[in-house]
């Protein structure tokens, strides 16, 4: 299918995460800039939660279909699980031989764009400096060895340079950017046996946090007896007491001078980097009194009650009860898309499903689910648009398109962010969510709201496993194995119906009862086999002579009846004997046996009035078809070996 706008491709993971969000906003806001739609393929998560939902979650990068694309931004140090970053990076070499830029980790064979950490670390060392006239600062920074890390220390370096201040590498730590690491770097400065640092500066705010933690198990006050402060801005850090004095990572930037570079590739043109810093958030944990947290309140200026208005995570909220107790597919689609106004303010949802997303009538020794990729249809099953939910279980697309809504033309760019629909390895499927031509991120929400989709999926799938398995136990207690027809249990089951049906709406009910003539010869003299074919054959006849309204059983070993209620002569019951005649003569004439196929028939037509009860139309057609069965012996004397067919 042709595109009408070129399409640059985003491969990150928890679109959703601060850093993430606001390089994503800027890849955005330029993309849109520069007449470019984005397809952004994302996990919803970054940090393993268990083996089997790593597989299922990092499956949606098998959903890149690279010959779409007209460019690709990867961002290779969000993919921190096992090694997914190089997994896909291969994927990408392999299949892709467009213009590739890869964001904040030198990766060989792309180009390269990093972010400038170095100006705001130096920011926040030089107001410790200069405002609070701090001169011992220790430094907590990452992992040794990583960029960020690397940088991150070069601005702690360089900003004490600039300041003339000595560099005590016994005041330098590694860490982990998370919260493992602080009550090792506090210890280790309280054994120095020198005083404490006026101040620790870190490299993330998780850091920062488990620092004061530290600190405070021993007694020592942050910021009253020394400074704490961090980096990134998350919100763990603003709502924390006292609030950390920090830095947003200047993502944005970043993003926006990542789709210079890739557009610059793409057309060949000059590329000038423009990158900058972002200014720091000070808070509490450096000696200032500002909480953060009440000043980005006051910002925004606005309040709610969750609960009194609905939303997500409101006490109120039963979208997950509503979902589970849906046993219909169709059904659970129509809730699913009005469950969809509590994304919040979007433009598209799609649900993408794999054909057999249910794997129905998997058993636990035959657990043959689909793990890794999507095969090569997918099910448009949900698209919510404003208000409407269209809902059509059987609306296939390929999958190499991706996403049929790629291709339509649009008056403006416009972001797709693709996301795994899975539970444990198990696929289902990928969801699709667009805001347009708005440069944002999902939320965190929308996260939390597709794992609640994941999960309901997987109650949907046993839910109708189950259903399917009771009605496979049912057909098979009604049906007749050997010949696939049904069996005397369908008879009780289904004649009567039939025949009360007919009663109540004034019409005939036809029964005919074949038996087959010769099938204990059969047995006897040419063994089981052969009188297994023998009855299938007849039974095949009885199916093929059969109309659409009509039902064949196998009610003894022998025995085939056909009912209807739909008949309405002499000449079609005629019609249906000589079908089931001229069958078995075809399979006499064909089979190469040494004995014929044959049934004697009788019959039962006639108005419901006339008779109680199924047995007593089979009780008349016996008695006709015992008739049949003696002029058959008279006729043939037994010679098996003679060629007749039906009586």
């Amino acid at each position: 299918m042709k595109k009408f706008r070129k399409l640059l491709g985003v491969i990150t993971a928890q679109a959703d995460a601060q850093y993430q969000s606001k390089l994503l906003e800027g890849i955005l806001s330029e993309a849109f800039k520069l007449n470019y739609d984005v397809a952004v393929f994302s996990t919803f998560v970054k940090d393993k939660l268990s083996d089997e939902w790593h597989i299922g979650e990092k499956n949606i990068y098998s959903a890149i279909n690279y010959s779409v694309l007209d460019g690709i931004i990867f961002v290779p140090d969000t993919l921190k699980i096992g090694d997914i970053d190089k997994q896909v990076e291969a994927d990408i070499k392999k299949n892709f031989s467009k213009p590739v830029v890869s964001v904040d980790l030198e990766t060989k064979g792309f180009s390269n764009i990093f972010t400038d950490d170095v100006q705001n670390i130096k920011k926040i060392i030089s107001h410790l400096i200069e405002v609070h006239k701090l001169t011992d600062i220790a430094f907590m920074t990452g992992i040794k060895g990583h960029l960020h890390a690397t940088n991150r220390l070069t601005g702690y370096y360089e900003a004490m340079i600039e300041h003339d201040l000595p560099i005590d590498q016994s005041r330098v730590f590694y860490g982990d950017f998370w919260y493992n690491k602080g009550e090792e770097v506090v210890q280790a400065l309280l054994d120095d046996g020198r005083p404490m640092p006026q101040a620790i500066a870190c490299a993330s705010d998780t850091m920062a946090i488990s620092v004061c933690e530290a600190l405070k198990a021993r007694g020592i006050r942050v910021p009253e007896d020394i400074a704490v402060t961090g980096y990134d801005s998350v919100e763990a850090g603003i709502n924390y007491v006292p609030s950390i004095t920090s830095s947003d990572i200047p993502a944005e930037n970043t993003g926006i001078r990542a789709v210079k570079l890739l557009h610059s590739l793409i057309n060949g043109t000059k590329f000038t980097d423009t990158p900058c810093g972002a200014e720091i958030s000070i808070a509490k944990s450096c000696g200032c009194s500002v909480n953060i947290a009440e000043k980005l309140r006051d910002k925004l200026g606005t309040w709610h009650d969750e609960d009194f208005y609905g939303e997500f995570d409101s006490t109120y909220n039963f979208m997950l009860d509503a979902l589970i107790s849906e046993k219909d597919y169709t059904m659970y689609l129509n809730t699913l898309g009005w469950y969809a106004h509590q994304i919040g303010e979007f433009e598209d949802f799609y649900l993408c499903m794999c054909e057999n997303w249910d794997n129905l009538g998997e058993t636990e020794q035959n657990p043959d689910y689909l793990v890794k990729g999507y095969g090569k249809k997918m099910c448009l099953a949900l698209h919510k648009h404003d208000q409407t939910a269209y809902v059509n279980i059987d609306r296939k697309f390929d999958t190499a398109e991706m996403l049929p809504a790629i291709y339509e033309r649009r008056p403006k760019p416009t972001a797709f962010y693709f996301g795994p629909v899975h539970f444990n390895d198990r696929c289902f499927g990928y969801s699709v969510i667009s805001y347009g031509s708005k440069t944002v991120s999902y939320s965190s929400t929308y996260r939390k709201w597709m794992r609640y989709v994941c999960s309901s999926l997987e109650s949907l799938r046993r839910q109708r496993n189950l259903q399917f398995m009771y009605k496979k136990m049912e057909e098979n207690a009604v049906t007749d194995l050997l010949t696939g027809i049904y069996n005397r249990n369908g008879f009780n089951l289904y004649a009567d119906r039939v025949f009360n049906e007919a009663r109540a709406n004034g019409q005939n009910f036809m029964l005919i009862l074949g038996d087959m003539n010769n099938l204990k010869y059969i047995n006897d003299s040419f063994g089981h086999v052969d009188g297994d074919f023998a009855i299938k054959s007849v039974a095949d006849a009885f199916r093929e002579a059969s109309g659409p309204d009509m039902m064949c059983f196998r009610i003894g070993g022998d025995e085939f009846v056909i009912i209807s209620k739909t008949v309405i002569s002499q000449y079609e019951i005629t019609e249906i004997t000589d079908r089931i005649c001229k069958y078995l003569k075809n399979i006499n004439d064909t089979a190469d046996k040494p004995y014929s196929i044959s049934v004697s028939l009788g019959v039962y037509f006639g108005d419901t009035e006339n008779i109680d009860s199924v047995e007593q139309a089979l009780s008349s057609a016996d008695e006709k078809m015992f008739e049949a069965k003696e002029k058959y012996k008279h006729e043939e004397g037994f010679d098996y070996r003679k060629t007749h067919y039906a009586k």
